[in-house]
Protein backbone atom coordinates (compact mmCIF):
# COMPACT_ATOMS: atom_id res chain seq x y z
CA UNK A 1 0.00 0.00 0.00
CA UNK A 2 1.91 2.95 -1.79
CA UNK A 3 1.84 6.11 -2.80
CA UNK A 4 4.96 8.33 -4.14
CA UNK A 5 5.63 11.87 -5.55
CA UNK A 6 8.39 14.26 -6.22
CA UNK A 7 9.64 17.13 -8.30
CA UNK A 8 12.05 15.59 -10.58
CA UNK A 9 11.55 15.84 -14.37
CA UNK A 10 10.81 12.85 -16.26
CA UNK A 11 14.39 11.25 -18.11
CA UNK A 12 14.94 10.33 -21.37
CA UNK A 13 17.22 7.16 -21.98
CA UNK A 14 16.77 6.87 -25.61
CA UNK A 15 17.39 10.00 -28.18
CA UNK A 16 13.42 11.67 -28.27
CA UNK A 17 12.76 10.58 -32.16
CA UNK A 18 13.17 7.03 -31.17
CA UNK A 19 10.50 6.70 -28.98
CA UNK A 20 7.90 7.06 -31.58
CA UNK A 21 10.34 4.91 -33.78
CA UNK A 22 9.46 1.02 -34.68
CA UNK A 23 13.79 0.97 -33.77
CA UNK A 24 14.31 0.13 -31.12
CA UNK A 25 11.38 -2.57 -30.29
CA UNK A 26 11.31 -1.69 -26.51
CA UNK A 27 11.44 1.47 -24.69
CA UNK A 28 12.67 3.04 -21.46
CA UNK A 29 12.01 6.22 -19.75
CA UNK A 30 11.89 7.32 -15.82
CA UNK A 31 8.73 9.71 -15.88
CA UNK A 32 9.57 10.90 -12.35
CA UNK A 33 13.45 10.22 -10.90
CA UNK A 34 14.05 10.40 -6.80
CA UNK A 35 10.28 10.08 -6.23
CA UNK A 36 9.52 9.59 -2.19
CA UNK A 37 7.52 6.46 -1.52
CA UNK A 38 5.22 6.31 1.82
CA UNK A 39 3.15 3.46 2.93
CA UNK A 40 3.55 -0.01 3.94
CA UNK A 41 4.54 -2.93 3.07
CA UNK A 42 3.49 -6.50 4.28
CA UNK A 43 5.63 -9.19 3.52
CA UNK A 44 4.57 -12.90 5.46
CA UNK A 45 2.75 -11.14 8.11
CA UNK A 46 5.07 -9.14 9.21
CA UNK A 47 3.96 -5.21 8.35
CA UNK A 48 7.02 -2.75 7.27
CA UNK A 49 6.41 1.48 7.72
CA UNK A 50 7.55 2.79 4.41
CA UNK A 51 9.05 6.75 5.34
CA UNK A 52 10.01 8.78 2.66
CA UNK A 53 12.15 5.80 1.32
CA UNK A 54 13.80 7.22 -1.97
CA UNK A 55 13.30 5.36 -5.16
CA UNK A 56 11.75 5.90 -8.92
CA UNK A 57 8.91 5.36 -11.18
CA UNK A 58 10.68 3.84 -14.59
CA UNK A 59 8.39 2.97 -17.48
CA UNK A 60 9.32 -0.02 -20.13
CA UNK A 61 7.26 -1.06 -23.00
CA UNK A 62 6.86 -2.45 -26.53
CA UNK A 63 6.67 -5.37 -28.86
CA UNK A 64 9.62 -7.76 -27.62
CA UNK A 65 11.89 -7.62 -24.96
CA UNK A 66 15.65 -6.39 -25.70
CA UNK A 67 17.47 -9.52 -27.01
CA UNK A 68 20.45 -8.93 -24.26
CA UNK A 69 20.94 -6.03 -22.06
CA UNK A 70 22.18 -5.31 -18.50
CA UNK A 71 19.82 -2.13 -16.57
CA UNK A 72 21.17 -0.21 -14.05
CA UNK A 73 20.04 2.80 -11.62
CA UNK A 74 21.15 4.84 -8.77
CA UNK A 75 18.56 6.82 -7.05
CA UNK A 76 20.70 8.47 -4.81
CA UNK A 77 24.76 8.27 -4.14
CA UNK A 78 25.90 7.56 -0.38
CA UNK A 79 28.16 10.36 -1.28
CA UNK A 80 25.53 12.60 -3.48
CA UNK A 81 22.24 11.94 -2.07
CA UNK A 82 20.61 14.06 -5.14
CA UNK A 83 22.63 12.61 -7.67
CA UNK A 84 20.84 10.16 -10.51
CA UNK A 85 21.96 7.29 -12.78
CA UNK A 86 20.09 5.58 -15.26
CA UNK A 87 21.65 3.88 -17.89
CA UNK A 88 22.17 0.24 -19.68
CA UNK A 89 23.97 -1.94 -22.28
CA UNK A 90 22.33 -3.47 -24.54
CA UNK A 91 22.64 -6.15 -27.81
CA UNK A 92 20.19 -6.77 -30.62
CA UNK A 93 19.73 -9.65 -32.43
CA UNK A 94 19.11 -9.34 -36.00
CA UNK A 95 18.33 -12.36 -38.23
CA UNK A 96 20.98 -14.05 -37.47
CA UNK A 97 23.41 -11.05 -36.52
CA UNK A 98 23.94 -9.27 -33.08
CA UNK A 99 24.50 -5.75 -32.92
CA UNK A 100 27.71 -4.11 -31.40
CA UNK A 101 27.02 -3.15 -27.62
CA UNK A 102 24.97 0.10 -27.42
CA UNK A 103 25.14 1.65 -23.81
CA UNK A 104 23.25 5.03 -23.10
CA UNK A 105 23.62 6.45 -20.10
CA UNK A 106 22.05 9.72 -18.30
CA UNK A 107 23.55 11.11 -15.35
CA UNK A 108 21.69 14.01 -13.10
CA UNK A 109 24.52 15.63 -10.87
CA UNK A 110 25.25 19.22 -9.10
CA UNK A 111 21.92 20.09 -11.18
CA UNK A 112 22.99 19.45 -14.29
CA UNK A 113 22.01 16.81 -16.49
CA UNK A 114 24.66 14.83 -19.11
CA UNK A 115 23.26 12.56 -21.51
CA UNK A 116 25.42 10.33 -22.88
CA UNK A 117 22.74 9.35 -25.35
CA UNK A 118 23.06 9.95 -28.72
CA UNK A 119 22.85 6.52 -31.32
CA UNK A 120 26.68 7.49 -32.22
CA UNK A 121 27.41 8.13 -28.73
CA UNK A 122 25.83 4.88 -27.47
CA UNK A 123 27.84 2.77 -29.96
CA UNK A 124 31.16 4.73 -29.28
CA UNK A 125 31.00 4.11 -25.51
CA UNK A 126 32.13 1.29 -23.66
CA UNK A 127 29.38 -1.38 -21.61
CA UNK A 128 30.91 -4.69 -20.53
CA UNK A 129 28.75 -6.69 -18.26
CA UNK A 130 29.32 -11.03 -17.31
CA UNK A 131 27.64 -12.70 -14.55
CA UNK A 132 27.21 -10.08 -11.85
CA UNK A 133 29.91 -7.48 -12.89
CA UNK A 134 29.51 -4.50 -15.34
CA UNK A 135 32.11 -1.91 -16.39
CA UNK A 136 30.87 0.63 -18.49
CA UNK A 137 32.42 4.01 -19.79
CA UNK A 138 31.04 7.44 -22.07
CA UNK A 139 32.77 10.63 -23.28
CA UNK A 140 31.71 13.02 -24.83
CA UNK A 141 32.86 17.18 -25.16
CA UNK A 142 31.42 18.30 -21.91
CA UNK A 143 31.92 15.44 -19.93
CA UNK A 144 33.52 12.06 -19.24
CA UNK A 145 32.62 9.07 -16.85
CA UNK A 146 33.54 5.71 -15.98
CA UNK A 147 31.88 3.35 -13.70
CA UNK A 148 31.29 -0.02 -12.31
CA UNK A 149 28.54 -1.77 -10.73
CA UNK A 150 28.29 -4.71 -8.83
CA UNK A 151 26.69 -7.46 -6.47
CA UNK A 152 27.35 -10.91 -5.27
CA UNK A 153 25.21 -13.74 -6.95
CA UNK A 154 23.21 -14.30 -3.64
CA UNK A 155 21.66 -10.62 -3.68
CA UNK A 156 20.18 -11.02 -7.13
CA UNK A 157 16.81 -13.21 -8.04
CA UNK A 158 16.01 -15.07 -11.06
CA UNK A 159 12.61 -14.53 -12.74
CA UNK A 160 11.02 -15.80 -16.17
CA UNK A 161 10.27 -13.19 -18.59
CA UNK A 162 7.64 -14.20 -21.70
CA UNK A 163 8.61 -12.37 -24.48
CA UNK A 164 5.39 -10.83 -26.74
CA UNK A 165 6.65 -12.64 -29.44
CA UNK A 166 7.23 -16.11 -27.52
CA UNK A 167 9.96 -17.81 -25.72
CA UNK A 168 11.17 -17.31 -22.33
CA UNK A 169 13.99 -15.01 -21.02
CA UNK A 170 15.94 -14.84 -17.77
CA UNK A 171 15.85 -11.85 -15.45
CA UNK A 172 18.08 -11.48 -12.74
CA UNK A 173 17.61 -8.50 -10.62
CA UNK A 174 19.36 -7.05 -7.55
CA UNK A 175 18.24 -3.58 -5.94
CA UNK A 176 21.58 -4.10 -3.39
CA UNK A 177 24.15 -3.55 -6.07
CA UNK A 178 27.34 -1.20 -5.04
CA UNK A 179 28.55 1.50 -8.10
CA UNK A 180 31.93 3.83 -7.95
CA UNK A 181 31.43 6.26 -10.77
CA UNK A 182 34.15 8.56 -11.54
CA UNK A 183 32.53 11.88 -13.26
CA UNK A 184 34.67 14.45 -14.93
CA UNK A 185 33.29 17.86 -16.19
CA UNK A 186 35.55 19.04 -18.94
CA UNK A 187 34.43 22.79 -18.87
CA UNK A 188 35.64 23.20 -15.21
CA UNK A 189 37.49 20.61 -15.15
CA UNK A 190 36.27 19.04 -11.39
CA UNK A 191 36.26 15.44 -11.38
CA UNK A 192 34.28 14.09 -8.71
CA UNK A 193 33.63 10.32 -7.43
CA UNK A 194 30.30 9.23 -7.05
CA UNK A 195 29.74 6.09 -4.90
CA UNK A 196 26.98 3.74 -3.21
CA UNK A 197 27.46 0.67 -1.32
CA UNK A 198 24.21 -1.23 -1.51
CA UNK A 199 21.79 1.22 -3.40
CA UNK A 200 22.39 0.53 -7.10
CA UNK A 201 19.82 -1.37 -8.57
CA UNK A 202 21.24 -4.02 -11.13
CA UNK A 203 19.41 -6.03 -13.86
CA UNK A 204 20.59 -8.41 -16.48
CA UNK A 205 18.25 -9.98 -19.45
CA UNK A 206 19.60 -13.12 -20.96
CA UNK A 207 18.63 -16.30 -22.61
CA UNK A 208 20.84 -18.42 -19.92
CA UNK A 209 19.34 -20.45 -17.66
CA UNK A 210 22.61 -20.63 -15.64
CA UNK A 211 23.57 -17.76 -14.08
CA UNK A 212 23.35 -19.39 -10.58
CA UNK A 213 21.06 -16.61 -8.60
CA UNK A 214 18.66 -17.27 -6.26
Amino acid sequence: DLTYDGQSAPLLLLPLALYPARFPAAKSLVPLPLASFRGELRVNGEHIPVEDWTGSQNHNWGRRHTDRYAWGQVAGFDTYPDSFLELATARLKLGPFWTPAITPIVLRHNGHEYAFTRLSQSLKAEGKFERFHWRFKSETPEARLDGVIWAPPGAFVSLRYRNPPGGIKTCLNTKLAACMLRFVDKESGQSELLETKQRAAFEILTDERSYGAA
